[in-house]
């Protein structure tokens, strides 16, 4: 991307405990390295970051993204991932 604007928050009610997030991200493609004429790239995530232990969450997230600038034959995709965070 040559100039991207990113803005989220998360929410969680006990520290160290789980956590729900949203973030935003606006991308505008680098038209040298991309074709010339790509519309501006918007991605939306929610997550939901789950605590199992002190040392161990686990993160599933769902994303939609509108204009991806890696796939100019499709309007959207939506994008599923879930994270593991090891912290010992």
């Amino acid at each position: 991307m040559e100039k991207s604007l990113v803005g989220g928050f998360a929410y969680q009610t006990v520290p160290g405990g789980n956590q729900l997030g949203v973030a935003y991200n606006y991308g505008v493609p680098n038209e040298n390295t991309w074709d010339p004429g790509l519309d501006d790239q918007q991605t939306l995530e929610v997550f939901y970051r789950i605590q199992l232990w002190k040392e161990i969450a686990v993160t599933p997230d769902i994303q939609y993204i509108r204009n991806p600038a890696l796939n100019p034959v499709d309007d959207s995709l939506w994008v599923y991932g879930l994270r593991v965070r090891l912290a010992f």
